[in-house]
């Protein structure tokens, strides 16, 4: 038999300098095996590495071997050891309690009687299955070296699946792990504690002094996190201005929480060569298991509306526990309708308000939930919570594109800042328009004005290039946020729509249609076309059509319906 395990030297092979081999574990309790093997495999090269023989004479030793020496690539593994099964056990072992996928597993056993081939691979996750007598010096080299390489593209999909996650998991500024991370956190069991914070005014700071400024105080407050709470405290940078802090032993309290508050005021910023203080606002939610990240979001929004430098706890307060629970089932309900066809896309027709033609249609959602249509109000909030607004956009998009081969017309979509940074967005754009043949002229994206749009070079990168390929960007219920006219003349606008709360009641309220004026009469001087809503009578078409506006939508008109108005 000594003859199976003679090798020719492999040295055509270039060997690799470092100290790298490949690790194999023969598990045998015939110690003559374990010598001939080792002899046998002593000069082998395979990837420019040598092999690292590992010997346990029993299951119970290559546990311990297991144990210690996670990245082994491959284990020959006698069946009949100390028991008849031994060697099965072991692979169930190494595959289900080590949860190791990528070791490669080759069966040997010297009593094929007693080990059926068949029985073997059909009940046992192995790679292969060689009797002794068949291993000649050919046939174990064949089955080391295809093993390695089995390892080596399993370590290579490992790797790349993990760089993947860590992209998805990590904000790429400060390279803190994420909200999603921060989500996979929270779905563990147990009570936790968690504080949520939020920069005080940063706007105005990249308003000001640059967006490069504000990345840098981005980094310098998840730097300070870090130093002060990550060693006790998992540190997060939830997205834009926003840190999370969670404790997992619940040491967390109001006093804790007024100390974080207390040591961020007094840290310095050094910004562009200057000293800078900022003030946060803070909102903590302590040992509850279930929506922290809501409940500290609700916490934090009390805070802040007290003004900047404030910090506020979760309560259970009757309105809160109200939205809480009225996101959670509606979560259910919309997951339900997205797996099962039931968001449905109503179209309103927008009118040309000189000759009163339609000249589009905006894209509006609706879900479908027993039996009754139910409008957006009740449920985006909660698609909101549970990461379900971008598969409802991809919806109403498709639907849309679809729409134009039904009448050649324009269509517009609604869609959030959140939907704007998804990473596949433009590839699923274009490849849409591609399925359905849409000429990208005939879709139209309504966005809503704010910050976080303004503020978001990604996003403004993205509406550029859609703006380029032809589709029209429509600022959606301008007026309403911070109006920041300065700002939005570097947006690629192609339409102003004019927030309904000032259009519905023009005829009684002088202010809102001073302000109406004001926003026509800007949207002029920036060459761009503006859009009224709400409008539910003549009479406030009258003054829209008096004002200037160029078009309008509203009950009034046409209301929103699941087949296209002719």
């Amino acid at each position: 038999m000594s003859d199976i395990f003679e090798f020719a030297d492999e040295t055509n092979e270039t060997v690799d300098t470092t100290t790298q081999t490949w690790k194999i574990l023969v598990v045998d309790d015939e110690k003559s095996v374990h010598d001939v093997t080792k002899s046998a495999l002593k000069k082998v090269i395979i990837e420019g590495r040598r092999l690292e023989i590992l010997s346990a004479l029993s299951a119970n030793e290559a546990k311990k071997i297991l144990d210690e020496h996670p990245d082994l690539a491959l284990a020959l593994i006698d069946v009949i050891m100390e028991t008849a099964t031994a060697g099965l056990e072991l692979v169930d072992y190494i595959r289900k309690d080590l949860k190791n996928k990528k070791i490669r597993l080759v069966i040997r056993t010297g009593q094929p009687d007693e080990v059926p081939e068949r029985e073997i691979i059909n009940q046992y996750d192995i790679n292969d299955y060689k009797e002794k007598t068949e291993l000649t010096v050919d046939k174990l080299y064949t089955v080391i070296r295809s093993s390695i390489k089995q390892y080596m593209q399993l370590v290579e999909l490992e790797n790349k699946y993990d760089d993947v996650y860590k992209q998805m998991t990590t904000h790429p500024l400060t390279q803190l792990p994420n909200r999603q991370k921060l989500n996979e956190v929270l779905d563990t069991k147990g009570d936790k504690s968690l504080v949520l914070i939020n920069i005080d005014r940063f706007s105005a700071i990249n308003e000001t002094q640059g967006f490069d400024i504000g990345d840098e105080v981005l980094k310098q407050m998840g730097g300070f996190l870090c130093s002060k709470y990550g060693d006790s405290m998992d540190i997060f940078h939830l997205e834009g201005d926003i840190f999370g802090i969670l404790n997992l032993d619940n040491r967390i309290n109001e006093k804790t929480l007024l100390e974080i508050q207390k040591e961020i005021n007094y840290k310095s910023f050094l910004l562009d060569g200057i000293e800078n203080k900022v003030s946060v606002s803070l909102g903590l939610v302590m040992k509850e298991e279930g929506n922290l990240i809501q409940k500290a979001e609700f916490a934090l929004k009390d805070a802040r509306s007290f003004g900047p430098n404030r910090a506020s706890k979760y309560s259970d307060d009757i309105k809160i526990i109200k939205t809480i629970h009225n996101n959670s089932l509606w979560s259910k309900r919309i997951r339900d309708a997205l797996e099962n066809g039931r968001v449905l896309s109503y179209y309103q027709p927008i009118f040309d308000t000189t000759s009163l033609e339609i000249k589009k249609y905006e894209c509006l959602v609706r879900v479908e939930f027993e039996g009754e249509i139910i409008l957006p109000y009740h449920f985006l909030e909660a698609a909101k919570y549970s990461g379900q607004l971008y598969k409802i956009f991809k919806i109403m998009f498709v639907n849309a594109c679809k729409k134009t081969k039904e009448l050649s017309g324009k269509f517009t979509i609604n869609m959030t800042d959140k939907d704007l940074e998804e990473p596949e967005l433009v590839e699923f754009i274009e490849d849409t328009f591609e399925k359905y043949s849409v000429d990208p002229r005939q879709i139209g994206l309504e966005i809503l004005e704010g910050k976080s749009i303004m503020n978001n070079a990604l996003i403004k990168k993205r509406l550029h290039l859609f703006y380029n390929k032809g589709m029209a960007i429509i600022i959606d219920d301008f007026g309403a946020e911070c109006s920041n006219f300065g700002q939005l003349v570097n947006l690629p606008i192609s339409i102003l729509k004019i927030d309904g709360m000032f259009i519905k009641d023009l005829p009684s309220n002088n202010q809102h249609r001073i302000i109406t004026e004001s926003i026509v009469d800007f949207a002029k001087k920036i060459q761009t076309p503006t859009v009224a809503e709400y409008v539910h009578s003549l009479e406030v078409l009258d003054i829209v059509k008096e004002i200037g506006i160029e078009y309008a939508q509203g009950f009034y008109l046409g209301e929103p319906k699941p087949d296209l108005v002719h």
